[in-house]
């Protein structure tokens, strides 16, 4: 990446799609937001109503509908569940792979080409469970716990590690890395075509092409988010240290939260880092921060 991060991304408020996911943009006083599990864990189903009678649209993501199945905890599946199906103001947001998907296909940022459905989420009132998971749901759980073990914390870890060999930090004096760590971050906010670059030379085809890829793109919003985490990663752990991997694990999930939300323009979450990292790379946008 570019040590000069004068490039000021001045288009940044003005180039997202103006009805993500085919959800209109909302008039004053109204908010589109994608919610996570500490948010929905958080608050009562008469104050989930409450905010979406006030006008917020919640978006719903794959991640948190994984997170509520892997619960070995039924009864507080149970809970979410009847929380989520009690507000009409519910959508179901595509999950970051698809986007992904749709960008190389149509070489589209994909909040401009998929859209958003109406979720089912009603308690089957002939089941002594309201909430019944499948054999195929179950499955699909397993599977994407395995991989998140196995392949993705390992791959990302050993990503975030080498962090430490890039020019801005390699043979930086200890007392240094701080201010060069703060300077990363703001290239990652401010230098569009440093993270085009950092695209171009990681994305394998059929990806779009990086002169393509802006703040709208699913696939430029991955690279910042998991550039931004990296150098956090770093800044708690160094290159030599082992962290835990349930936590990377948890902090993988919190990742594609925060791209879904910054493509959206708004959060619902509970959790200080993800707000912190969504308020730092869009600062447009709307955090709802719960209850208390």
């Amino acid at each position: 990446m570019n040590e000069d991060c004068t490039q000021r991304n001045e288009e940044v408020s003005c180039s997202a799609v103006e009805a993500p996911f085919g959800i209109a943009k909302p008039v004053f006083g109204r908010s589109f937001v994608v919610l996570d599990k500490s948010f929905l864990d958080a608050v009562s189903s008469a104050q989930l109503r409450y905010y979406a009678q006030t006008g917020i649209t919640f978006g719903v993501t794959d991640v948190l509908m994984y997170e509520l199945m892997r619960k070995r905890d039924d009864d507080q599946r149970t809970r979410s569940l009847f929380k989520l199906s009690d507000v009409q103001e519910l959508v179901l947001l595509p999950g970051v792979g698809e986007m992904f998907r749709e960008e190389g296909e149509t070489r589209k940022p994909a909040s401009s080409v998929l859209k958003a459905r109406r979720p089912k989420i009603t308690p089957d009132s002939e089941s002594s469970e309201p909430f019944p998971l499948t054999p195929s749901e179950m499955r699909a759980v397993e599977r994407r716990t395995v991989d998140l073990k196995n392949k993705r914390v390992p791959g990302i870890i050993e990503i975030w590690r080498e962090l430490g060999s890039m020019p801005e930090l390699k043979g930086v004096c200890q007392t240094d890395i701080p201010e060069k760590l703060t300077l990363l971050e703001l290239e990652i906010l401010n230098d569009r075509e440093s993270m085009r670059k950092f695209y171009a030379n990681h994305a394998p085809p059929p990806f779009p092409p990086s002169s393509l890829i802006d703040e709208r793109w699913a696939c430029f919003r991955w690279i910042q988010v998991y550039l931004l985490a990296g150098v956090d990663f770093f800044r708690r752990h160094g290159v030599h240290s082992e962290p835990n991997r349930e936590k990377v694990m948890h902090e993988l999930l919190d990742l594609d939260y925060t791209i879904t939300a910054l493509l959206v323009g708004g959060l619902a979450s509970c959790e200080k880092r993800i707000q912190q990292r969504f308020r730092f790379l869009r600062p447009d946008g709307f955090v709802l921060r719960g209850p208390f």
